[in-house]
């Protein structure tokens, strides 16, 4: 299985997700979490971290961080190490707490920001552990929502900035959430592939990347083909002219049509449009998106047509991607 993709630069803004092995807890009681928060603070003067939320579950941890000097995988071997050391010690527990390597979602600044950092809050609720985000002790919402002192590593005042530097309207945009009994979409959130936001925007990262210095081995990181994203005419324009597959045989409603299934597979892959967005172009629900695209997935495991066709596609967005850049 191949390492999520890393990409650091500085002032760059990052969701962080660390699960414990097994999905056991990692916080047992309040001493450990008030022991992490000191390891935050820790990491965040070491690394110049910039924290902006926060939220401690017993079996996992989500970060909203910026890093000035683009230094996330550093600080984050400290800040897991340091405190998971201190756990194994205080427990007498061999082996890691951690499951596996962090997650890291590469985000973009603005709108991105605001509903991550409701959705980071809004932890709790969804976990039914309380009524409303302001009643859990362990989460940065705290010092968003009331007036108190943010400790030293949390940088309240970028987000709040988007709120005209009102906690009251922070406060309603996320509780609205809890009042309308409203889900926030997934895509939201978790991107594609740990990238979150614009077409542009992951344009961007990609390049800076190289800038950096940094190289990609496309066998070993797979996820790294969707960096240069192509856009959805160009998905149309591969299949129509490159592939050579008739419009008609796309458009065709006929049960397991591969064309079809080619084209939802394509745009989900290739693309920074949503399964709503997709849904949109192909005119369908994007639950029956989701579940088309997996299915050529499936299919491309066993069925020598459907793979032949998604390795032709792959190539001539590649090609693509080339010229583009």
């Amino acid at each position: 299985m191949s390492r999520p993709l890393r990409i650091e630069y500085e002032n760059a803004f990052y969701h962080v997700i660390v699960r414990g092995e097994r999905r056991e807890a990692i916080f047992t009681c309040a001493a450990d979490k008030d022991k992490f928060l000191i390891k935050v603070g820790e990491t965040a003067e070491k690394y110049k971290l910039l924290v902006h939320a926060y939220v401690l579950m017993d079996n996992h941890y989500h970060l909203l961080v910026e890093t000035p000097q683009g230094n996330l995988s550093q600080a984050m071997h400290y800040l897991n190490a340091s405190y998971g050391n201190w756990f194994r010690f205080k427990y007498k527990i061999i082996g890691s707490i951690f499951q596996g390597r962090y997650k890291a979602i590469l985000v973009e600044k603005d709108e991105y920001l605001k509903v991550l950092s409701a959705y980071i809050h809004l932890n709790p609720v969804r976990a039914g552990l309380v009524a409303q985000p302001s009643l859990y002790d362990y989460s940065s919402y705290y010092f968003y929502s009331q007036k108190s002192k943010p400790p030293t590593f949390l940088n309240t005042l970028d987000l709040l900035d988007m709120f005209n530097g009102k906690k009251s309207e922070y406060r309603r945009f996320v509780e609205s959430y809890v009042q309308r009994g409203a889900e926030i979409d997934p895509e939201d959130i978790y991107g594609k592939n740990s990238l979150l936001g614009s077409e542009g925007f992951l344009r961007l990262a990609f390049k800076k990347m190289h800038i950096a210095g940094g190289t990609l081995n496309e066998r070993e990181q797979p996820d790294a083909r969707d960096m240069g994203l192509v856009n959805a005419d160009d998905i149309f324009e591969i299949i129509l002219v490159d592939m050579r597959i008739a419009k008609d045989d796309i458009w065709k409603k006929q049960r397991g049509n591969v064309y079809r299934k080619l084209l939802i597979y394509g745009l989900r892959r290739h693309t920074a449009n949503s399964l709503k967005e997709i849904g949109e172009i192909m005119k369908m629900d994007y639950s029956a998106v989701s579940a088309l695209a997996r299915r050529f997935e499936k299919e491309m495991k066993t069925d020598k047509t459907s793979r032949r066709l998604a390795e032709r596609l792959a190539r001539a967005v590649m090609t693509r991607r080339i010229r583009k850049d």
